[in-house]
């Protein structure tokens, strides 16, 4: 007998409180480290050969501050590009975790990016960005292996928001894990 797979999503859910808790950790330090592919993001389509990401972040304790809109966690980032002719990122904003259930979260993150590429406007392998300075985008769904270790499978995003042009923008997904401290 086959058990239909939103059956045991409801399973699993019923078996986890659902904590619907905002800002858990924004009392905590918490160190990220992933890999990922450019051009496999969510909000450009493929248009480069890609190539490998080494993503690291660190997020800072939320100041008291920022209680009033869901005690987000300042964060800086960097994509660091593996490619023949890398593009690094380096980023900074809020970052803001939900948790579904006691160990089930989703994460999103706003804030602005500087990269290196050297041509903004008609570069030969890589996206025209338009600008020096770019908005970045994250999200995120981790899960809590211990109070101290997550993992998440992400995408960030990178783009002018229209502001100059060309705006093709920049994506990279991935899986990461975290420490808290």
């Amino acid at each position: 007998m086959r058990i239909p797979a939103t059956v045991v999503a409801l399973a699993f859910l019923g078996s986890h409180s659902l904590a619907g808790e905002l800002g858990r950790n924004a009392d905590r330090i918490e160190a990220r480290l992933g890999a990922a592919f450019y051009d496999t993001g969510l909000l450009t389509r493929p248009v480069t050969s890609g190539g490998a990401v080494v993503n690291g972040e660190l997020l800072f304790a939320s100041p008291g501050f920022l209680d009033a809109i869901g005690s987000p966690r300042p964060y800086v980032g960097v994509d660091i590009g593996l490619a023949d002719d890398p593009v690094h990122f380096f980023y900074a904003g809020l970052n803001w975790d939900y948790h579904l259930t006691h160990q089930l979260y989703v994460s999103g993150s706003v804030g602005g990016a500087v990269h290196t590429a050297s041509d903004l406007f008609n570069p030969p392998t890589q996206r025209a960005l338009g600008s020096r300075a770019l908005f970045h985008l994250g999200a995120a769904i981790g899960f809590d292996f211990t109070p101290n270790l997550t993992g998440q499978v992400y995408t960030n995003h990178f783009s002018n928001a229209y502001l100059a042009s060309p705006n093709e923008g920049h994506d990279s997904s991935g899986v990461r894990l975290g420490y808290r401290f």
